[in-house]
C-alpha cells in the first residue's frame, strides 16, 4: 500500500473547517436535519463550524513515545495501514472503502498496532470524504462511571454539546434516526470487566435502533465478538517492511541515529525483529533503544526492559550530556520496583487509567509497601509523566504510554512472588474471571519463568482435564462436562467457502486454563483431513438453517444434542479431533513435570544438575 499524502489530507481537512465549511461540510449534512427552519439552520450550520474546529483540533495532534512533550500533527508520522476482512486488504486511506463491509464494524487488533491512531484518522477522514457527523467515544471513559450512569446515547450527544454542537434532544434523535452519524467507539478492550456486559448492551442496542448510522468499534481481539452477529470484524494489518521505512523517514529525530537506524532496518532489522518492526508502538521504541545500544534486544522482555532503562535514562536532545532529573531520588532498579508494584496491583484490579486522586492511592500504597525507600507521592507522580514517560495525562485522567509497559511490569513483579502466592492468585483470576487472553500478561509471565508457569499454575489445572479424560475418555460426556456447545463460522475467501469450529466454554476454569497451555506451550494445530471436515460442516450448517427457518448465516450454534441429530456419535467426535488433540497435548505437559518431580533426588549432586 502507498504511503499516505499527509499534507494533501491535512489541506483537505483544513479546507473542510476553514471559513468554508459552513459551504462544504455543513451542505453535506444539512439533508439529516431537512425541517429545519432558515434561523435554526444558520444557527445549527455555525455551530457545526464550531464542533469540526474544536475536535478537529483534538483530535489531529497527539503525543507519542517519541513526541512526548508537545503534542504533533497526526498526519506528519502517521503510516496508513489497511485491514484484513474475509482473506481481503482493504484500503483505510479512504473511510468509504470500509464502510462497504457494512454499517457496524469491529476493528480488532494486538497492543500497539495503531487502533487509537487509526480511529483518529477515520474521524477526520470522514469530515474529508463523507457526508457524515463524525463522533469519537473513549469508551475507557465510562470507567470512571457507576454502571447504572453509564448510557451510550447521553454519552454520544454530551461529546456533540460539549465540543460545540448545541442540538436540541429532539433534533439529536432526529438526527441520530435519519443516519446522520459515523460514531467510532475506541478501545473497548480498555473497559474495566466490570463494565463490560453493559458497554456491550449499549452499543448493541443502539447501533439497532439507530441502524442508518456507521458504527465502528476498536478492541484488541477476543472470542465475545464471535456472539456480535451484525457486526463485521477485520483484522487491522501490521506495517510492512517499506511500511515501517516510510514510518522511521517521518519521524523528528537525531538524524544520524535516524539515517542509521534505518539502514539497518532496510538491511537486516525488519527481517530478524519483524514482530516489533511490523509494531508502530515497538518501532518506536526499537528507535530509542538504538539510539542507545546501536543493537536491539532478542526477547520481548528483555526488549520492554531495555526500552524502560533507555526512557529513564534520556538524554535531552537540546542540551549536551544533560541526564534529566529524577525528582524521587530513586535509582532505575528502585523505581521499576515500585512501578512493577504499582502495574501489578492495578492491572488485577482491572484498572487501566486513573484519576489523579486514584493514582496518588497506588503511588501511596508502593510507598508504605517499600518503606526503605524515601520519596513523596507528589514527586513519584511527576517522574511517571514527566521523566520516564511511563504514564500521559490526559485532561483529568491518567493512563499508561502504553497498556503493553503495564502489563510488561505486572509479570515483572508477579515473578517476586512466592509460588504460593502467584498459584493462589492466578488460578483465582483464571476461575473467576476472564483472564485476557490477548493482552501479553501470561505470555511475558511466561517468558520470564516459564518452567514455574507450568508447574503451579497450568499443571494444576490440566490435571482436573486429565481425571476427567481418564474417567470419560474424548466422549461426547467429557464435551458436556467442558462445554455448552459448537460456534460453526463460515468465511468465503477468493470465493471459496471455509469453515472453522470452536467450543463455547462451560467449565471457565478448565477451558481457559487448556487456552492458556495451548498458547504459552505452542500447541501445533493440524488440519487433517480438510475435506472430511469441510463436508461435515456443510450437513451440520444445511441442518442449522433448515431446522430453525432461518436464513443462512456466516455463524451458527448449535448444541451437541442438535449435532447428534445429524451425526454419528464417532462423526461427531472424529470432526471435533482438535480439540481432543489439545486435551492430550496438556497431558503431556503434565506428565513432563511429573516425571520431573518423581525423579528429584535429595542429594546435592543431583540437584545441581538440574538447575
Amino acid at each position: 500500500m502507498d504511503s499516505i499524502d499527509s499534507k494533501q489530507l491535512l489541506t483537505n481537512i483544513a479546507t473542510n473547517i476553514a471559513e468554508d465549511c459552513t459551504r462544504i461540510a455543513w451542505n453535506k449534512i444539512k439533508k439529516f436535519f431537512k425541517d429545519l427552519d432558515a434561523q435554526d439552520s444558520i444557527r445549527y450550520k455555525d455551530a457545526y463550524e464550531k464542533y469540526l474546529v474544536n475536535t478537529e483540533q483534538k483530535v489531529s495532534k497527539i503525543k507519542t513515545i517519541i513526541y512526548r512533550r508537545a503534542p504533533r500533527d497526526l498526519y506528519s508520522f502517521y503510516e496508513c495501514t489497511g485491514v484484513m476482512y474475509n482473506g481481503d486488504t482493504i484500503n483505510t486511506e479512504n473511510i468509504n472503502d470500509i464502510l462497504k463491509i457494512g454499517n457496524k464494524i469491529i476493528v480488532t487488533g494486538t497492543g500497539g498496532i495503531g487502533k487509537s491512531i487509526l480511529f483518529k484518522h477515520l474521524f477526520l477522514n470522514t469530515i474529508a470524504e463523507t457526508a457524515y457527523i463524525p463522533v469519537l467515544i473513549e469508551l475507557r471513559s465510562f470507567n470512571i462511571y457507576d454502571i447504572k450512569d453509564i448510557s451510550i446515547y447521553e454519552a454520544i450527544y454530551k461529546c456533540l454539546v460539549d465540543n460545540g454542537f448545541e442540538l436540541s434532544d429532539e433534533y439529536f434523535e432526529y438526527s441520530l434516526k435519519e443516519g446522520a452519524y459515523i460514531i467510532l467507539f475506541d478501545g473497548y478492550d480498555e473497559v474495566n470487566r466490570d463494565k463490560t456486559e453493559k458497554i456491550t448492551r449499549e452499543i448493541k442496542e443502539i447501533s439497532e435502533k439507530y441502524g442508518k448510522n456507521k458504527f465502528l468499534v476498536s478492541s484488541r481481539p477476543s472470542e465475545e465478538f464471535i456472539g456480535w452477529n451484525d457486526f463485521c470484524e477485520v483484522e487491522t494489518l501490521k506495517l510492512n517492511k517499506q511500511q515501517a521505512l516510510n514510518l522511521i523517514k517521518k519521524l523528528e529525530f537525531d538524524k544520524v541515529v535516524k539515517d542509521t537506524f534505518y539502514k539497518e532496518l532496510d538491511r537486516t532489522l525488519y527481517d530478524k525483529y519483524e514482530s516489533f518492526a511490523s509494531n508502530p508502538l515497538l518501532l518506536n521504541i526499537m528507535l530509542l533503544t538504538f539510539q542507545k545500544h546501536a543493537s536491539i534486544p532478542e526477547r520481548l522482555n528483555d526488549f520492554y526492559d531495555e526500552a524502560f532503562v533507555t526512557l529513564f535514562n534520556v538524554h535531552d536532545a537540546t542540551k549536551d550530556s544533560y541526564v534529566r532529573d529524577i525528582r524521587s531520588g530513586l535509582g532505575c532498579e528502585d523505581f521499576k520496583l515500585v512501578f512493577a508494584y504499582i502495574c501489578f496491583k492495578s492491572y488485577f484490579n482491572e484498572e487501566f487509567q486513573f484519576s489523579e486522586s486514584r493514582l496518588r492511592v497506588y503511588i501511596q500504597q508502593a510507598r508504605e509497601k517499600f518503606d526503605r525507600f524515601n520519596f513523596t507521592v507528589e514527586n513519584f507522580q511527576e517522574d511517571l509523566t514527566q521523566s520516564v514517560c511511563m504514564l500521559v495525562k490526559e485532561g483529568g485522567a491518567y493512563r499508561f504510554s502504553h497498556r503493553s509497559f503495564q502489563e510488561y511490569f505486572a509479570a515483572v513483579y508477579t515473578c517476586k512472588l512466592v509460588d504460593d502466592e502467584q498459584s493462589k492468585l492466578l488460578l483465582t483470576c483464571i476461575q473467576e474471571s476472564d483472564p485476557v487472553f490477548y493482552d501479553s500478561y501470561f505470555t511475558m509471565l511466561f517468558d520470564l519463568q516459564s518452567e514455574k508457569v507450568n508447574k503451579i499454575i497450568l499443571c494444576p489445572i490440566l490435571r482436573e482435564i486429565k481425571s476427567l479424560y481418564s474417567e470419560h475418555g474424548f466422549s461426547i460426556e467429557l464435551l458436556n462436562n467442558l462445554c455448552k456447545d459448537m460456534i460453526l463460522i463460515k468465511r468465503v475467501v477468493l470465493e471459496k467457502t471455509h469453515y472453522r469450529t470452536s467450543l463455547t466454554t462451560k467449565n471457565q476454569y478448565l477451558c481457559y486454563g487448556l487456552r492458556l497451555n495451548n498458547r504459552l506451550n505452542m500447541f501445533q494445530y493440524s488440519d487433517n483431513d480438510h475435506k472430511r471436515k469441510e463436508q461435515i460442516s456443510v450437513k451440520l450448517e444445511k441442518y442449522i438453517v433448515d431446522k430453525r427457518h432461518k436464513e443462512n448465516s456466516d455463524i451458527l450454534n448449535i448444541n451437541f444434542d442438535e449435532a447428534l441429530e445429524v451425526l454419528k456419535p464417532e462423526e461427531l467426535l472424529e470432526y471435533l479431533g482438535w480439540f481432543k488433540d489439545q486435551i492430550e497435548f496438556a497431558i503431556q505437559i503434565v506428565e513432563k513435570y511429573n516425571d520431573r518431580n518423581i525423579r528429584r533426588k535429595k542429594k546435592v549432586a543431583t540437584i545441581l544438575e538440574e538447575l
